[in-house]
């Protein structure tokens, strides 16, 4: 029987398995044993999907569920997205593919595209089998990449092929390999035997094509979790703290979107993540980028690319006869601008407020007449001054203005309901069935603005009562077009991006609205939940973590919201550190959406 085929009966047969208990692993020829973790179903690519990560935060940022259901702590389990898996298996052979461009676009849920998604579906295991095989094919193909691999002699004797796997195995599944796993390995030199080569490619297929691999398991020392793992150890405590190394790899993915590195494993082992002191180094070196190759998309650029969906921007397709000075280059600024302004929070200690409204931006020639800000010139990005403009803050940024309008227009209520689901992490109910369409938009022929247009059609019930709160929001960003640019005029008649919010707080300008909402204590709460989500994978449940938050909120204030220390003290909390995910069996899980990067 052949590799392929064999591997196609076992892949097929774990994408069939019901993840009820626990998912089978396809660990050698013919077998499927070592099962790893717990329940959920779904389909990729954009479909809708049920997580078993907890219910909380609706996919556009609303409020959590308030229920913690006694009895329901469940293992965290994540199946690796497309990103982290191109990443680590990147890391793993020594290679640079673009591995993610072959798989499907993973969904989105709790708003991030990493939220303990264990869904398989035929098609999908058949995309992991092709880019196993083309991948190791590669690496065992390039003359260097393969010296890395096996730096010594394959021949009879399989004490080579055994140091290699023994170090591929381990690498591969985040942990020492059994001497059943090595053995189950071995197997495949008996089953591929055109060449030497031939068989250590089929186990290394093997090893990242293994739920082991494929999967992320933070199990607790329950029964149920005993069962499922066999023989495999724990990667948690019975209390539910994550070992050295499940730590480490909660902490790689999070800020590296790919496996451990080296350095983090070594201080795994050596229990230097057992204390504060030693997260906050790996922490600090993770964010500085220090870590092994193969990390395309850290955090710095990928929580920010998420949360101020800059796929949205990149993939913006503005009218050419409306905006005809949008071009490419443009659009790439515009991205580099928000993430380099994100990272820069970050790396240089600024307050989290400073992402709403400060004094400076990332410009290059191109981004900076855009914005109609003179002596910036050729294509680098650089720190540019903004006092005196109407610019410095992501709300002021081309890439969230952009992402936010349509192809020919702004858009008052999307530019709102972004601020309000993604800035505050308020729950904003979807507009009742057919109320959209039964509310016409008045006469264009009568000239109307974009605020004067949506006061009429916003100003009865039921629509006034959600509008109240996103008109004026929208109202205070109308000086920027549907690409970013300052205006002053709308449809021959002056912007009046004044408003007052529900609670009679009036602002009579853009900058206004920006320091209202700079000041409003729900940013930094917002903050802390879409960061955890993203760190946790899972949504954040209401009576469960909401003593850890509020901990954790009272410590960011009393640091001046210094965002890079956060991040550090989020690493450190319990919450973090421990593998116990919540789930309210009686609330199904918000249905996903597609990533669209």
């Amino acid at each position: 029987m052949s590799f392929k085929t064999t591997f196609e009966q076992g892949l097929f047969l774990l994408a069939g398995v019901a993840l009820a208990g626990c998912t089978a692993d396809v660990s050698g020829p013919g077998k499927g044993n070592n099962p790893a973790g717990t329940a959920g179903s779904g389909t990729t690519g954009g479909g809708s999907s049920t997580t078993t990560g907890g219910q909380g935060m609706t996919p556009d940022g609303g409020l959590p569920s308030p229920v913690c259901t006694a009895g329901s702590v469940v293992p965290s389990f994540h199946r690796l997205n497309r990103v982290e898996y191109q990443n680590s298996v990147n890391a793993l052979l020594g290679t640079d593919l673009p591995i993610a461009n072959d798989l499907p676009v993973d969904s989105l849920v709790y708003g991030f595209d990493n939220n303990a998604d264990v869904s398989m579906s035929a098609t999908l295991m058949q995309k992991y089998l092709n880019v196993a095989e083309s991948s190791v094919k590669a690496a065992l193909g390039n003359q260097a990449t393969r010296a890395a691999l096996i730096p010594c002699t394959l021949g009879a004797d399989d004490a080579c092929a055994r140091s290699v796997l023994e170090k591929f195995l381990g690498k591969a599944f985040r942990r020492p390999a059994s001497a059943a796993e090595l053995d189950d390995s071995l197997s495949y030199l008996k089953v591929c035997t055109s060449s030497p080569d031939a068989g250590i490619g089929c186990a290394m297929q093997a090893a990242i094509l293994s739920s082991k691999f494929l999967f992320r398991g933070e199990l607790l020392g329950t029964e149920q979790a005993k069962a499922c793992i066999e023989a495999a150890p724990l990667t948690s405590s019975a209390d539910g703290k994550l070992s050295g190394r499940a730590l480490a790899a909660r902490l790689s993915y999070w800020l590296t979107t790919s496996a451990p590195d080296a350095e983090l494993y070594a201080a795994a082992d050596s229990g230097a993540l057992a204390t504060t002191a030693g997260i906050a180094e790996q922490v600090t070196r993770l964010l500085a980028g220090a870590s092994a190759a193969g990390h395309r998309e850290p955090f710095l650029a990928n929580f920010p690319g998420q949360w101020l969906q800059l796929s949205a921007a990149a993939a913006a397709a503005p009218s050419p006869t409306l905006f005809p000075k949008f071009d490419e280059p443009l659009r790439q600024a515009l991205g580099d601008e928000s993430r380099l302004f994100f990272a820069s929070t970050i790396n240089e200690g600024r307050s989290a407020l400073d992402l709403v409204r400060t004094d400076f931006s990332f410009l290059n020639e191109r981004l900076a007449s855009h914005y109609g800000i003179s002596g910036v010139t050729g294509t680098d990005m650089r720190r540019v001054s903004t006092t005196g403009t109407a610019r410095g803050g992501i709300l002021t940024q081309a890439s969230f203005l952009t992402a936010t309008s349509s192809s020919e227009n702004t858009s008052i209520v999307q530019r709102a309901k972004w601020v309000l689901t993604n800035l505050l992490c308020e729950r904003l109910p979807a507009p009742p069935p057919g109320i959209v369409d039964s509310v016409p938009a008045p006469d264009p022929g009568l000239g109307l603005t974009n605020r004067e247009s949506l006061t009429i059609r916003t100003a009865n019930a039921p629509c006034n009562a959600c509008h109240v709160s996103m008109n004026p929001i929208g109202f205070g960003l109308e000086v920027y077009d549907a690409v970013g640019a300052y205006r002053t005029m709308d449809r021959g008649k002056p912007i009046d991006p004044s408003g007052m919010l529900p609670d009679g707080t009036a602002f009579q300008d853009t900058e206004g609205l920006m320091q209202l909402l700079k000041n409003d204590q729900r940013f930094p709460a917002c903050m802390t939940k879409k960061l955890l989500t993203y760190a946790l994978g899972r949504g954040l449940v209401a009576s469960c973590d909401d003593a850890a938050m509020k901990t954790l909120g009272e410590e960011f204030k009393a640091d001046g919201y210094n965002l890079k220390n956060h991040i550090i003290r989020l690493a450190q909390s319990d919450l973090f550190r421990s593998a116990r995910a919540y789930v309210d069996p009686t609330v199904e899980a918000p249905e996903s959406e597609e990533a669209g990067k």
